[in-house]
């Protein structure tokens, strides 16, 4: 009889159910019925497994959808296209379609009529119709384009595309992904909308209500969410942005609850999630921590203490580098926990347990150590070799990368550059396409972008950048230029900004509205920084990468080697962006000795909470005198009280931002926003008793909908259950 498989994966493989205690997992959605059902009905779910997910008739899961293939999770509430996710899911969009005139991010956007939604561009979601395993035939067609000698990847682009070529239906959007480093290989079928339509969203004051002091921590109040509407064809079908688009019909609603939950009652959430890294070995974990999130921090302090002055001094800058500095505080502050908690949780200590077990199991017996070798020790000499190099490329990242906005712009002219060599010319007429794409793209740049601002960004970075770096890998020629300047950073910055076209919208638009010549690129002062640090960055990546390679291959051969020891139990493949059910209860938390979070909060906190003026715990007009009221209407609980936000044991990671959180009935009762400080570990390690799922009360969503907003029309769209 033909071996299949040397071991068994009981994720995958397993034909009937196994019970599995623990809340830990972002389960794959389409085993769920195999996999989890039974341990999701011993807690209480009350939903058979075919109205979870099924491929045949409507289901939960055709009710959730993935934003802009990934990055939050969205859920239908209406049948008419109507869709909920957090506001800081939807915050850029506000950002962007936001003026001094029109600030919908301080006062909020709620559109009185279906002609008042706005279009934005770009937008997509992303609805999951099937799922199909392809790993036998995905292996075969790997095979086709390995060959001997060279790095063998678990997966290959190339592979994957041949069978989204192969097995592609009209009107889906194919992926085909790997799961475990290669263990399960899956086709993901997608309906892909690219109409949608902002509808409303609170102020920033309530939806970020806190700002980053109660970010990543329970307990919170932020009203964190947004409404969008999807549009479709007459048909229903996916169609570009058309007038005479209609409002989506999904194929499944959300029913939304304003009974709310209680401690210990059962919930459940859908989603997207995003990125774990929990097979990580020690050495990656110990890098991550002692390395990477360390350097990334550093910049970050600088950087953002620069951007958080400005903002507090001018109106017009706090609008236009809102975005950016939520984009670049969320993750400071998640790395901050991270380091702090995968070191209080010496994750370290407890992958290092478990290599040692491994590396046991391998020795006993020949034919294992014959397949995985001194894996251990392979993995510890790989990242010893490049331990001396990874935070250079972490600061050339953030500095040059992520750092100033015009020497991002530069980066733009690097493929530029490139073109017009390819082509042999030495100058862009302005009516050239390319020159066409360049303004489009710099009206936008400009838009959020102000010179002095980024004058003291640059500045910063740069010193970060030399003083920082990896002496083989600084780029000479900026050397050069603050050995000329005797490392005076502000006078480096004055010449940088006073000779660079790329400084301003005017110098900008003077070359591209004339003739757009190589010498101007090539000889540009930010151009020419921005390219030489990203040269030396390419020869510090070459210099790795066959190192890198041996990495990844050993980690693949690493995962393979815990499930082999594993097998039996069933194991979940990290997050990366496809759809995942994790279930548990709600459910409070003591984080040290004597102190206790409740499962819930309340109302209450906004006025605890709140001072007038502050940037992070200021009031909308009215907000507080419609509180002091206490006209809670239906969205009270039986006591009288508004519940604004709780806490569940669900595991969850970025990508699940806006994921519904359902009842055991499947019905609408938060929506997923946040983890708790203590639960920063969590995309490397999740801890049993420590790890949290914040989020905001359905109930308190709806209120604000309602009674503070006005827009009750968008109440009655909604099958509310009482």
């Amino acid at each position: 009889m033909k071996r299949v498989l040397k071991y068994i994966t009981v994720l995958f493989l397993l034909s009937c159910p196994v019970r599995v205690w623990a809340d830990e997992g972002m389960w794959l959605i389409n085993l769920m019925e195999r996999i989890n059902y039974e341990t999701m009905q011993a807690k209480g779910v009350q939903l058979s497994a075919e109205e979870i997910y099924s491929e045949t008739q409507p289901s939960l899961k055709d009710a959730i959808v993935a934003l802009d293939y990934g990055s939050c999770t969205g859920s239908m509430i209406s049948q008419s296209g109507l869709m909920i996710t957090n506001h800081h899911c939807a915050y850029d969009d506000i950002q962007k379609i936001s003026s001094m005139e029109h600030d919908y991010l301080k006062n909020g956007f709620w559109a009185k009529r279906a002609e008042e939604e706005i279009v934005i561009p770009g937008k997509t979601v992303m609805f999951l119709q099937k799922v199909k395993d392809v790993t036998e035939e995905y292996r075969k067609v790997l095979a086709k384009y390995n060959k001997p000698g060279e790095y063998q990847p678990y997966f290959s682009r190339r592979a994957g595309s041949e069978l989204e070529k192969k097995y592609k239906e009209k009107g889906y959007e194919l992926s085909c992904v790997p799961m475990l480093r290669g263990d399960r290989y899956y086709l993901f079928y997608y309906k892909v909308y690219s109409d949608v339509r902002l509808v409303g969203a609170p102020s920033a004051m309530l939806g970020a209500f806190g700002g980053d002091t109660d970010n990543w921590s329970w307990p919170q109040h932020k009203c964190d969410f947004s409404l969008y509407r999807v549009y479709a064809d007459k048909d229903g079908n996916p169609a570009k942005y058309s007038k005479d688009n209609v409002p989506l019909q999904p194929q499944y609603v959300l029913p939304v609850s304003v009974a709310g939950l209680k401690e210990g009652d059962y919930a459940m959430l859908l989603g997207y999630p995003g990125s774990t890294a929990r097979y990580t070995p020690s050495f990656g974990v110990a890098e991550k921590i002692e390395v990477s999130d360390p350097a990334m921090v550093k910049v970050r302090d600088v950087k953002l203490a620069i951007l958080r002055e400005a903002m507090q001094a001018d109106p017009e800058v706090k609008l236009q580098y809102a975005s950016k500095y939520f984009g670049n505080s969320n993750y400071w502050k998640y790395a901050i926990g991270e380091m702090k908690y995968t070191r209080q949780y010496d994750v370290v200590g407890l992958k290092t347990a478990e290599e040692q077990k491994l590396t046991e199991w391998i020795k006993a017996d020949s034919r294992r150590l014959s397949k995985y070798g001194d894996l251990i020790a392979e993995l510890r000499e790989c990242y010893a070799f490049q331990a001396p190099y990874i935070a250079a490329d972490i600061y050339h990242k953030e500095t040059m990368i992520n750092g100033s906005d015009i020497l991002r712009l530069g980066l733009r002219f690097k493929a530029v550059e490139g073109r017009m060599k390819k082509d042999k010319c030495c100058k862009m007429e302005k009516d050239c396409s390319q020159c066409q794409m360049l303004r489009k793209v710099c009206e936008n740049y400009f838009k959020d972008y102000n010179e002095q601002v980024d004058r003291k960004v640059f500045a910063a970075a740069l010193r970060l950048y030399i003083e920082n770096m990896h002496p083989d890998f600084i780029a000479p020629e900026i050397v050069q230029l603050v050995k000329k300047f005797d490392s005076n950073y502000e006078k480096l910055t004055e010449y940088v900004y006073e000779h660079s076209f790329l400084a301003s919208r005017e110098k900008l638009f003077a070359k591209l509205n004339k003739d757009l010549r190589l010498e101007d690129i090539v000889k540009d002062p930010a151009y020419i920084i921005v390219r030489s640090a990203q040269d030396k960055n390419y020869k510090l990546r070459d210099y790795l990468e066959k190192n890198r390679q041996k990495i990844a291959e050993l980690r693949t051969k690493y995962t393979a080697a815990l499930l082999e020891m594993n097998q039996g139990k069933a194991i979940y493949p990290d997050a990366n962006s496809t759809m995942r059910i994790t279930y548990g209860n709600v459910g409070g938390y003591s984080s040290k000795d004597a102190v206790t979070y409740a499962s819930h909060s309340t109302i209450v906190g906004y006025p605890e909470k709140y001072v007038k003026g502050d940037p992070e715990f200021d009031l909308p007009e009215g907000f507080l005198d419609l509180v002091e009221k206490g006209e809670w209407g239906r969205y009270a609980d039986t006591a009288g009280k508004l519940y604004t936000g709780f806490v569940t044991n669900q595991d969850i990671t970025g990508g699940n931002s806006g994921s519904p959180v359902m009842n055991a009935k499947g019905e609408l009762v938060g929506l997923a926003y946040d983890g708790n400080w203590e639960s920063m570990a969590g995309d490397l390690y999740f801890h049993p008793e420590y790890n949290k799922c914040v989020c905001v009360d359905i109930r308190f969503v709806l209120w604000v909908i309602d009674k503070y907003a006005g827009a009750g029309r968008l109440i009655e769209e909604m099958n509310i259950k009482e």
